[in-house]
């Protein structure tokens, strides 16, 4: 049975995209008495990269039970989970309707759920 997870290769190209022409620069700026809090100002080039952020890690997992891939942020102290994509509420409902259109009673579904989950 396939769920139409698979990537499948084909013959086609994708097509180029069009090449946008950069903007033209302004001539002069327009002078304004406007006082500092109130101007704006161009922000200036960012040539440092984004620290990394330590205190967090980031997992990706790919459950192979309930073919579900599974997000995760956890605190890298305590190994904590932050936050979850999609929620473990959500996964739970999944796999007790999975066990239901299996054809399990309500409660032998909630049983393979607390099994599942657990795993």
């Amino acid at each position: 049975m396939d769920s139409g997870l698979s990537i499948r290769p084909t013959n086609v190209t994708a097509p180029s995209g069009n090449v946008r022409p950069d903007a033209a620069p302004v001539r002069e700026a327009v002078p304004a008495n406007l006082s500092p809090a109130q101007s704006v100002t161009a922000a200036p080039k960012a040539t440092e990269t984004r620290a990394e952020d330590t205190s967090h890690v980031r997992k990706v997992i790919l459950d192979a039970q309930s073919r579900e891939v599974i997000y995760q942020v956890l605190d890298a102290g305590s190994g904590r989970v932050l936050r979850q994509i999609p929620e473990e509420a959500t996964l739970r409902l999944r796999a007790y309707v999975r066990a239901l259109a299996n054809g399990a009673t309500p409660n032998q579904a909630q049983a393979h759920v607390d099994l599942d989950v657990q795993a």
